[in-house]
């Protein structure tokens, strides 16, 4: 069965006309891997040094979920320093990579926890980075100090890796603290991920200090900011500051943050109206999402009608035909 997986990796996908593999192969890997055979284990190894010496990413990570089921501990110091060198290159097919590495600390960890633990202060950045997004896969409330530790490193990639790996907010208030404290971070990219880690689980008190980014310099930031406003905010006290901050970012001369205001507006449960300023927007993207949000609304929202009206007859297809099928799917105005 392993020669037939190669034979599925090594199959040149320039040979198809359609440029793609003409075999799935993840449903015989599975079935080498529920096998255990200790064999097929050696000779993945050395299929997966083959593929990396040959540059080919498809191959290794394939290889790498092989092993990462077969071997668990045993080959996670291999997958960490592959995984490190992907981060290292920018390599985009490094996510999968990264997936068999979490895989492997399943069967047993402990013995991945004494394989990453002593990486987590490593000379190596890169290395330091992949030991401590794996440790967010095992994560034990001893872990929240070298976390927290690295939450203030001077490296931005490592103060954001640190924060991925904590445990989900509503959790740990240790974890909610970091987080929030976060989000006066120096770099952008950091504070955007501790947007993201706070919009789907913290307390709908976390708004107060969401509201603060409507000003940020990063658009991104911004862009990230109005689905987690509306979403913490829904059905709380905090809806009336949640809207007025809404409202700002609906005028921000970014349209993907005024895309992600509307559907912050959505997410809040109130009546859109602030939405009638954004149906004319110049960007297609914000009035397409302007008619998901009324589409919702429709059933109790009156108002909604006449502006997916206008929506309906959009220059844009997309937005067109969102507006139009909510309007059919509703019925006749009553």
């Amino acid at each position: 069965m392993l020669a037939e997986l190669l034979r599925i990796v090594d199959d040149d996908p320039d040979d198809d006309p359609d440029g793609s593999r003409d075999d799935d192969p993840w449903p015989l890997l599975r079935e080498l891997a529920a096998a255990g055979d200790p064999a097929t284990a050696a000779s993945a190894r050395t299929e997966l040094e083959r593929y990396v010496h040959e540059r080919n990413g498809y191959g290794r990570n394939l290889m790498a979920h092989l092993l990462a089921r077969l071997s668990g501990a045993d080959v996670l110091p291999r997958l960490l320093r592959l995984y490190a060198d992907a981060l290292r290159d920018g390599d985009d097919d490094g996510e999968q990579l990264g997936m068999a590495v979490g895989l492997a600390t399943r069967a047993d960890p402990p013995a991945c926890r004494a394989v990453v633990l002593p990486l987590l202060d490593d000379g190596d950045p890169y290395l330091r980075r992949a030991a401590l997004e794996t440790l967010g896969h095992m994560f034990e409330a001893p872990d929240l100090e070298p976390l927290r530790a690295a939450a203030a490193d001077p490296d931005p990639e490592i103060r954001r890796t640190a924060l991925g790996a904590l445990p989900a907010v509503h959790l740990d208030p240790r974890a909610y603290a970091l987080v929030v404290t976060a989000l006066r971070d120096p770099d952008a990219w950091v504070r955007d991920q501790a947007v993201l880690l706070l919009a789907w689980s913290a307390p709908p008190a976390v708004v107060d200090h969401l509201v603060e980014l409507t000003a940020d310099p990063a658009w991104p930031v911004r862009t990230v900011l109005g689905e987690a406003i509306g979403r913490r905010a829904a059905h709380s006290d905090r809806v009336p500051v949640a809207a007025a901050a809404l409202g700002v970012l609906l005028d921000d001369p970014e349209s993907s943050v005024r895309a992600g205001a509307v559907r912050g507006l959505g997410l809040l449960g109130v009546p859109p109206d602030a939405l009638r300023s954004r149906v004319d927007d110049p960007d297609w993207w914000v009035r397409a999402a302007v008619a998901d949000v009324l589409a919702a609304a429709l059933p109790r929202w009156p108002p909604a009608r006449p502006l997916l009206a206008r929506l309906s007859e959009d220059s844009n297809p997309t937005v067109r035909a969102t507006a139009s099928a909510a309007l059919r799917n509703s019925g006749p105005a009553s």
